[in-house]
């Protein structure tokens, strides 16, 4: 457990006198004839000298060619896999998106720009440049080495989660040299928290968004284990207490809410609540207890109360990914599992997936109580009388906003408890911004007034969003550093879900209606298909299975506001594809 409230990157180096001054030669390779690629096209290039193997990307877009890292910064996966229409180069997996003309990450998840390549054309060929020491890297920062700050302005930044860390990221990357303090209540480095589910058992230091030395680096005050108590919203300032130690306050001139969600727990009516062996999933820490929990011989009967992400995917990763076989059951109230995401037909076959894999479902149940033996739940009793065995019980029946701070509040709030934004991210309260999950915004694609899309990058671009603001605060955007700042929230909400080592579904788009769907390809064996979930005609959601990279592709179709309409992919499964040719700019 320790281990993980500090994780350090080692430093090293290298005395060897030759090798630094190879490292610092520049290379030319030839890559391939100007002619051999056409506008919008892109193709992956070996790169070897005698200290490094890497691949590069080359892209040609508008009679221009430029040269990028050729893996994604986000899970390092090859981008040429991924789409590339108009200045947006888009993952296949993920979504994560970079300008062309730049390589600066223009979308979320992943954190990093892409690192740049010179390209000189010689007698119509085309010639890669670069120094060796700039090979190999995956990602590129824009904070200088020399990065010098001052007292004022400063931004307060609650929450270290998606949300708040890519606000202080972003406001570092984009030029803001005031002074930046990110608390967070937990005791580790900001982590890639959705891999807590899919991947429990991953090394922490794996999951760390940045180490300490970047921190350092862009002078980013991050405050760990410390709990802001008070907010002051006329003069100001806010109050907080570091772990074991005084009250101190702080005075802001912008502040940045990012408090995120808890587990919801069972209720308290509930008998054998508040055992001990009760497990729910959310930070760091707590994967790490499980992960040694679930190896343990005496952990032999597993329950999930839950049929969402968390809980479908710990189950995939309970059957799949353990050596020793494990008795896993799920309980859920619903007739199959993550049918409010996906709809009836999709949420059956992942049931059916998990079932094959040793996994005992009981749908439509409630739990009538828990039965305990030395404070510890042995068995989980159903209003149905069914008795289920078990070691170790996995609660995971959704999530609560952390809403303590503001309570009571000058804050405008919407009916069901989040906190309401404008397109800039901004609250009713002045120099108040509040980014992620606990917010609800305007959604331009679709000109959605308010949603709450609970996602790793939905968090992570209402972060960039609240960075941009700041910055066109105290710049303008006619500064010329900051002409490429976003003056509004304009993305396309993306999520990916791993329910196994072998079973993946990624989504763009956003609907309250998964059962108005049309379906392409196989739910059953395979488990490779395309949903389009339509709204009022139109595809205003897609969900697919080992189609890369139309999620990709469709994101792009929704950004640029085209509509897919329902007769479009009826009876084609690419019949979005005739909006893909398109010159024009991002709808304003």
């Amino acid at each position: 457990m320790n281990s993980r409230k500090s994780i350090l990157t080692a430093i090293t180096s290298d005395d060897d006198r030759n090798a630094v001054v190879a490292k610092d030669e520049q290379i030319r390779q030839h890559l391939c004839s100007v002619n051999d690629l056409h506008n919008g096209q892109m193709k992956e290039f070996e790169i070897k000298t005698a200290l490094v193997a890497t691949s590069i990307l080359l892209i040609r877009q508008n009679d221009k060619f430029y040269a990028y890292s050729s893996k994604c910064c986000h899970y390092k996966l090859p981008l040429v896999k991924g789409s590339l229409i108009n200045n947006h180069l888009r993952c296949f997996a993920h979504g994560a998106c970079f300008r062309v003309d730049t390589g600066d990450i223009e979308d979320h998840p992943g954190h990093g720009h892409l690192p740049k390549y010179d390209v000189e054309i010689v007698d119509n060929q085309v010639i890669f440049v670069a120094k060796v020491k700039d090979l190999g890297k995956f990602e590129r920062s824009k904070i200088p080495a020399n990065l010098v700050i001052e007292a004022k302005p400063v931004v307060a930044i609650v929450g270290a989660g998606a949300g708040g860390f890519t606000c202080a990221d972003m406001l570092r990357q984009d030029g803001f040299r005031g002074r930046i303090i990110l608390f967070s209540n937990e005791a580790t480095l900001p982590y890639d928290r959705v891999q807590l589910s899919k991947q429990p058992a991953k090394n922490p230091q794996d999951l760390v968004l940045r180490d300490e030395t970047y921190f350092s680096k862009a002078h980013i005050d991050l405050l760990l284990h410390t709990e802001v108590t008070n907010i002051n919203w006329s003069d100001k300032s806010l109050t907080y207490k570091p772990l074991d130690r005084r009250v101190k306050s702080q005075a802001y001139d912008y502040l940045v809410l990012a408090t995120g969600l808890r587990p919801r727990k069972l209720p308290t009516t509930l008998p054998g609540h508040n055992l001990s062996n009760i497990f729910y999933l959310r930070s760091l820490d707590d994967a790490g207890y499980f992960a040694n929990t679930v190896k343990s011989v005496d952990t032999k009967n597993i329950v999930i109360i839950g049929d969402s992400f968390i809980a479908l995917e710990l189950c995939g990763w309970l059957t799949t990914g353990l050596n020793e076989k494990k008795t896993v059951s799920v309980v859920m109230r619903s007739k199959m599992p993550m049918a409010r995401i996906f709809g009836q037909r999709i949420g059956q076959a992942l049931q059916k997936i998990h079932e094959k894999n040793g996994a005992v479902f009981y749908p439509q149940a409630n739990v009538a109580k828990l039965t305990g033996e030395n404070n510890r739940v042995k068995f989980v009793q159903l209003e149905t009388g069914d008795l289920i065995p078990c070691d170790l019980l996995i609660v995971a029946i959704g999530s609560e906003i952390c809403s303590e701070l503001y309570k009571n509040s000058p804050l405008e709030m919407t009916n069901d408890g989040f906190i309401k934004v404008n397109e800039r991210l901004g609250t009713s309260v002045e120099r108040v911004l509040a980014v992620g999950d606990i917010s609800k915004y305007p959604l331009a694609i679709f000109n959605l007034d308010y949603v709450n899309c609970q996602h790793w990058q939905m968090a992570c671009s209402t972060g960039h969003q609240a960075a941009n603001t700041i910055l066109n605060h105290y710049h303008g955007q006619t500064a010329a550093t900051y002409d490429s700042l976003k003056s509004d929230l304009y993305t396309t909400p993306i999520f990916w879900s791993t329910q196994n080592n072998k079973t993946n579904i990624r989504y763009a788009g956003y609907t309250r209606d998964p059962e108005n769907v049309i379906i392409h390809g196989d739910l059953d064996d395979e488990f490779k298909f395309v949903a389009y979930y339509i709204v009022d005609g139109f595809v205003r959601a897609v969900a697919q299975s080992k189609y890369e990279p139309l999620t990709s592709e469709v994101a792009e179709v929704f950004y640029y506001k085209k509509n897919i309409r329902k007769e479009d992919v009826e009876n084609d499964i690419y019949g979005y594809r005739k909006y893909l040719d398109f010159k024009t700019k991002r709808p304003e």
